[in-house]
């Protein structure tokens, strides 16, 4: 699960944003966020932290964990497509019109899991 945490502008912080394969995001004290950012947006963070050291323009930020089945739940989100789930009790696909998108349940768009 993510969580913020305050960010301070230190090396390890930033190595640690820099590294994030899903990416971060940042909020100011007024709790205004970013979009996920990647990469050197992190460097960024740092120099502008350092640079006016005002604690308001990066307050806290958090570490992004890409959900397992996050396409499929766009997808889904997007057409309204219907969803099946692999029923391990009954060894079948069966529809779910609400599904749970369990990270250790399968699903797919098709009824024969393909």
């Amino acid at each position: 699960m993510s969580t913020w945490k305050k960010f301070n502008g230190s090396k390890e912080q930033v190595s640690e944003m820099m590294s994030a394969k899903d990416g971060f995001k940042w909020r100011d004290i007024n709790g205004k966020e970013s979009n996920i950012v990647r990469g050197s947006s992190a460097y960024a963070l740092m120099l502008l932290y350092h640079k006016t050291d005002d604690a308001n323009l990066v307050h806290e930020y958090m570490l992004c964990n890409l959900h397992p089945h996050a396409e499929m739940i766009i997808e889904w989100a997007r057409t309204g497509r219907e969803v099946y789930f692999f029923d391990s009790y009954n060894q079948k696909w069966v529809e779910s019109p609400n599904p749970l998108w369990r990270t250790d349940a399968k699903y797919s768009f098709n009824p024969d899991g393909e």
